[in-house]
């Protein structure tokens, strides 16, 4: 696969893009523990794998307007968010390219100054709660707008994995109505059955979803119910 640049790189949280506040990410990805069970008849150690965590550094430029980063990391309360945030970068433009989703908690949010002149910047962490970050793939573009039900272009994995996986969905913006959001699987990109059913949503939301089990070969995101102008991201990393 070609080597890319950075400039179809998105940061999603909670329902809100934060790409035009977002001036860089760092250390988006898995810690593995090590566990030490070195013996005495080794002249070397001898380790186990333990729990996994991960962590993402965000550099912002500082914006108070109304759903942008200033408005999310303060939770539109005067502190950081307390609850899990679903987090969800997609690497590329296109269903099918590479993303990275987690469930974190907000650990840190700072702002900085520098002279008059300087851009006021600031500074976010995130750490996993419960689940490791999971790299996987997109089933929509950076955002797809569904103006009644769609289902969504399929992705070929070239063959089914037997371990279940995870999603992240994020609602940016929903014109009317209701709307509930599936993954569906497929063995021949043909017939197809629901895979991931999330819960019903009506305006900005973002869910996390676990299966386990087999996930067949393809792969596509399927909104249903009677609505307009869904605009919506979503991704899936088989376990």
């Amino acid at each position: 696969m070609a080597k890319q640049n950075a400039l179809n790189i998105r940061f999603y949280v909670q329902g809100y893009d934060l790409s035009g506040d977002a001036n860089s990410i760092s250390g988006l990805g898995i810690n593995q523990n090590l566990l030490d069970v070195s013996t005495i008849d080794t002249s070397a150690h001898k380790r186990i794998t333990g729990l996994q965590s991960g962590t993402l550094g965000l550099n912002v430029w500082f914006d108070a307007a109304t759903g942008q980063e200033h408005d999310v990391f303060i939770a539109n309360s005067g502190t950081i968010p307390s609850v899990d945030q679903n987090v969800l970068v997609p690497m590329g433009s296109a269903v099918g390219d590479p993303s990275v989703h987690m469930v974190a908690k907000v650990a840190n949010y700072n702002v900085d100054t520098g002279d008059g002149s300087a851009p006021v910047s600031g500074t976010a962490s995130f750490e996993s709660n419960g689940y490791a970050p999971q790299f996987g793939v997109m089933l929509t573009a950076h955002q797809d707008t569904h103006a009644s039900t769609t289902s969504g272009t399929a992705v070929d994995n070239s063959s089914s994995s037997a371990n279940g996986g995870s999603a992240v969905l994020q609602v940016f913006s929903l014109g009317s109505g209701s709307s509930i959001i599936k993954i569906q699987h497929s063995t021949n990109n043909s017939a197809w059955t629901d895979l991931i059913t999330f819960n019903s949503v009506t305006g900005v939301a973002s869910q996390h979803a676990v299966v386990t089990g087999t996930v067949n070969q393809y792969l596509r995101v399927r909104s249903t119910g009677t609505f307009t102008d869904l605009v919506l991201s979503i991704d899936f990393a088989r376990g």
